[in-house]
């Protein structure tokens, strides 16, 4: 008898289209790719298709470790290619500098640029905007030796938390995914959550300044 979860398994192959086919081909491979790629060239919202991965790794007996591994080393190695693309004036670039200017966050463009390495870390763990901290810290010049640590740790917990979201709840994120849009809520109000901790923080220290 055929295991009703592996059955909705194969139902979620049909909907993520290309991105599950990779992924059931080769599955470390097909994570690996899908990670650098995701959200820049692959248009899938990188958190939703982390937590596809950590179901599909459950369900299809993978280690949770290493695919958390794999999927950071690819997140890492897309992060710094777009980060080295845009200190160099790529003109591939210029399509992610159009996406940033209509995105609601740029009218806090002065607080991200006098705060950079905030910036860099909170902003990978907003959903939606993954390309907007490699863009800003390679346009601005910033040295990769403060990018990559801090896009680092932030990829990390990034990674490792919806990975294993969908790894570990994977019999209720099934029941979550049938309804798009109660996973769009959720990544909205923790965006919006986090946004608010990185403008909080930004305006603290605008008012330390002026007080000093």
């Amino acid at each position: 008898m055929i295991d009703p979860h592996f059955q909705n398994y194969l139902h979620y192959l049909r909907e993520f289209g290309f991105a599950a086919h990779l992924i059931r081909g080769n599955f470390y491979l097909g994570t690996f790719l899908l990670s650098i790629f995701v959200s820049y060239l692959i248009p899938l919202p990188e958190a939703i298709l982390l937590i596809f991965i950590g179901y599909s790794a459950n369900v299809m007996g993978f280690n949770a470790g290493y695919v958390i591994m794999v999927s950071f080393a690819g997140a890492i190695i897309g992060d710094n290619a777009l980060y080295r693309l845009s200190y160099f004036g790529n003109k591939y670039v210029q399509h992610f500098n159009q996406k940033m200017r209509a995105n609601k966050l740029i009218k806090y463009e002065h607080l991200v640029v006098d705060n950079i390495g905030k910036s860099i870390y909170f902003l990978r763990l907003i959903t939606g905007v993954r390309f907007f901290g490699p863009v800003i810290s390679g346009t601005l010049g910033v040295r990769w030796r403060k990018f990559l640590p801090i896009n680092f740790g932030a990829t990390l917990l990034h990674t490792t938390f919806f990975i294993m979201l969908g790894y570990t709840y994977h019999h209720r994120i099934f029941l979550m995914m049938t309804e798009v849009e109660i996973i769009k809520t959720t990544l909205l109000f923790s965006s919006v959550f986090i946004v608010g901790i990185l403008v909080s923080v930004f305006l603290k220290k605008e008012k330390n300044k002026k007080t000093n």
